[in-house]
């Protein structure tokens, strides 16, 4: 007799998989020993503090006048929906967010009838900045110098290092050794990153896999690419923002580097007062971010495929760069998945009154459909039954919590 076809895949993301109805029928009670981690967007119950996030988005949109894509008709146009994604994200945890073209936060701001410190000092100082990203959806050269005082995360590689040549330099590493390894690069760059200190606030908890890695980017949607006019930008794209190890400040932490490729790092930070590659003293905390928004022909999407746990690490980041002190990430615990009568499964997670969640369902492992949405959370455990009676193939089930 065939057994039951119960597999469990992916630490990170799955909670459950249950069999076909017929397997249900042949096995109609099981339970995993221990407990599944997944990735949570949770991250911290910690109030919004005063201020806004700044992310700074390309000037040199695809549609402006004089520009270098002035007749690109294949890019996004007006808008950078990487960056969108950041500022929806970041909304989703109650900050305030506005994308700024990057030459706005700078002096060139003035060659185009703008002042900076509009932005960067307004007159109501409820609304000044208390993070500026900058993704890297701009050209090096248009990214700004960093303002002192402010929390900063970095995603334009040029930029990480000691490049007198960039204004927006911040010297987190001697030298101007950047890369951008993407899925181009030969052979095409890994979607995982090595956690190299899993105890900072921003690591601290998140599942890893038995080599110590932490997926960052996700597989592309088997329609994302379906309907791109021949020639056309792809809609899945994903590209890091790494510099060379060794290259280092004295006050630069690497928390990640590359896997495969352990000499370049993709995740860093800085504290405030750690000394710099130019021998100055950091004035707020400065974060190397793993994503490069891809400013230079790109579809300009890159944030967007960063997976749910990648999310979490960068929301993470953001809040220990505006000074938040983050508790242990907690993965969300399965406590039981097993039959319930011939035609469905039962659900039992640990639960928490300050996340909502939903439950997806897969047969590929590749799309996601979500079955049950908005489910309101509550101290303690929670259970939803499934009816899987009309499902005709090894079907898989994960529990995803909402910020």
């Amino acid at each position: 007799m065939e057994t039951p076809d119960f597999r469990l895949r992916d630490r990170v993301l799955n909670a459950a998989s249950c069999g076909t109805q017929e397997h249900l029928r042949m096995k109609p009670q099981f339970a995993w020993a221990g407990a599944l981690a997944l990735a949570l967007t949770a991250t911290s119950s910690i109030p919004t503090q005063a201020g806004v996030i700044l992310i700074s988005t390309r000037n040199a949109q695809d549609t402006q006048f004089g520009t270098e894509f002035t007749t690109d008709e294949k890019g996004p146009g007006m808008v950078t929906p990487g960056d969108v994604a950041m500022a929806s994200r970041l909304s989703d945890y109650g900050y305030s967010c506005r994308l700024i073209l990057d030459k706005l936060l700078g002096d060139a701001a003035s060659t185009i009838g703008q002042d900076k410190q509009t932005f960067l000092q307004p007159s109501n100082k409820d609304f000044a900045p208390s993070l500026i990203i900058m993704s890297g959806s701009g050209g090096s050269a248009d990214t700004p110098p960093p303002p002192a005082g402010v929390p900063l995360m970095m995603g334009e590689h040029v930029c990480l290092g000691n490049n007198s040549g960039r204004a927006g330099s911040i010297f987190m590493y001697n030298g101007t050794a950047s890369t951008d390894p993407n899925e181009a690069s030969t052979p095409p760059a890994t979607k995982y990153m090595k956690v190299v200190a899993p105890d900072h606030p921003i690591m601290a908890g998140i599942p890893l896999d038995a080599q110590g890695r932490v997926k960052i980017f996700r597989e592309p949607y088997p329609e994302e690419e379906s309907h791109v006019p021949t020639g056309g930008k792809r809609n899945f794209e994903y590209r890091w923002c790494t510099q060379v190890k060794a290259d280092a400040a004295a006050g630069t932490t690497i928390l990640g580097v590359l896997d495969g490729a352990e000499d370049r790092v993709c995740l860093a930070v800085v504290d405030k007062g750690g000394t710099l590659a130019n021998n100055e003293k950091a004035s707020a905390r400065l974060v190397h971010m793993f994503t490069n928004e891809q400013g230079s022909g790109g579809s300009r999407r890159v944030f967007m495929a960063t997976t749910e746990i990648g999310q979490v690490i960068f929301v993470r980041a953001a809040k220990w760069a505006m000074g938040e002190e983050l508790p242990r990430y907690k993965a969300l615990r399965i406590v039981e998945a097993k039959a319930a009568g011939l035609q469905g499964v039962k659900l039992t997670w640990e639960s928490s009154a300050k996340q909502n969640y939903r439950i997806q369902a897969s047969t590929d492992l590749n799309a996601w459909n979500t079955v049950v949405d908005d489910v309101a959370g509550a101290d303690g455990l929670l259970s939803r039954t499934l009816e899987v009676g009309a499902v005709s193939r090894t079907m898989f089930l994960r529990v995803a919590a909402m910020p």
